[in-house]
């Protein structure tokens, strides 16, 4: 070998390496919402086994309006966010909170695609024991807490009071809107009549609120399970309705012997131009450690691969689609890339 081979060898070699350390130092850009949270809390452990077992460096922002997150991930401004599922059939008609993006909004949910899917939680509605409200129509004049603003979860409660109470926010009850960290200060303080949370069962943090006063929860009524407004979200993807035992949570009055919640799911989504052998490994990362995850905390007790799929309506992203295939994951028609 000449001199000049050697060195052109070394040089494309050098080259090489070079690109392969950028490629994997590139960090990936993800987006969650409160830090408290189900979403948050699997974005962080995901962030921190990706980079132990594959060398990717995410970099993930918590406290992230979700209903943006996802136009953000479909804009290629970020690489990896989870939502509700709902959020994406919106996006997908420039509906509801995208009403005023249209095309912007449709476009970015035609670019994402999915990892897997979970149940993240349940629209608890409660309100102190001795607050005099006792059922759904008592609600009328007070305060009611619906969550942030243009999000998922307020779409989602004005539906649910509607099904049980035919009233409209502002129009009957006065709609609260501010983020979730400030709504528990805001209904200790007594600003805020009645609260809505949307941990998942058995949560601790729902627990706090009646460990230190008795509180009821207004679970759905027989009426508004026939309601329209009921079918409607049951229709809705990702929407499920859960039944828990009315002694679920310490100190509550509630007299019914179950309580009808309305639970949701979420997707963790990347853009479709993710290259596959990251979204391989990202979903990977997951599934591979799932143990290690449910031994880190009760909250990720239930997850399993055979559930991966569950509320998942963007069709997945074929590193996630091979990822399946090897396990033997069975995967719906239209979820196949």
């Amino acid at each position: 070998m000449t001199l000049k081979t050697l060195l052109t060898t070394t040089a494309l070699a050098s080259a090489l390496a070079f690109t392969a350390t950028q490629a994997q130092a590139q960090a990936l850009r993800a987006e969650s919402g409160n830090p408290a949270t189900f979403n948050s809390q699997l974005a962080t452990l995901m962030s921190t086994l990706a980079g132990r077992d594959h060398g990717l460096n995410i970099q993930l922002s918590t406290g992230q309006n979700l209903a943006m997150t996802g136009v953000k991930l479909g804009a290629g401004r970020i690489d990896l966010t989870m939502i509700p599922t709902e959020l994406y059939g919106y996006m997908g008609e420039g509906s509801r909170m995208y009403g005023e993006m249209g095309d912007q909004a449709i476009q970015a949910a035609d670019n994402l695609r999915s990892l897997f899917g979970f149940v993240h939680g349940a629209y608890h509605v409660f309100t102190w024991a001795d607050s005099g409200i006792e059922s759904w129509d008592d609600i009328a004049g007070k305060n009611v807490y619906i969550g942030p603003a243009a999000s998922a979860a307020s779409n989602a409660i004005e539906q649910v009071i509607h099904a049980n109470t035919g009233m409209r926010p502002n129009e009957g009850y006065r709609a609260v809107t501010l983020g979730w960290g400030g709504s528990g200060q805001a209904f200790n303080d007594g600003q805020v009549d009645v609260m809505v949370s949307a941990p998942r069962i058995g949560s601790a943090a729902i627990e706090q609120y009646s460990l230190v006063n008795p509180v009821r929860f207004l679970g759905m009524t027989e009426e508004g399970l026939k309601s329209e407004s009921w079918q409607e979200l049951m229709a809705t993807p990702g929407m499920l309705s859960v039944e828990i035992p009315n002694d679920t949570y310490a100190n509550t009055v509630n007299e019914e012997e179950t309580l009808t919640l309305l639970a949701f799911t979420m997707m963790a989504l990347v853009n479709q131009s993710l290259d596959e052998e990251t979204a391989y490994q990202l979903t990977r990362t997951v599934w591979d450690n799932i143990d290690e995850i449910r031994d880190s905390s009760p909250i990720f007790a239930d997850l399993t691969i055979e559930d991966a799929l569950i509320g998942v309506d963007a069709p997945l992203h074929p590193g996630a689609y091979r990822y399946y295939q090897e396990r033997e994951i069975e995967v719906p028609p239209h979820l196949i890339p």
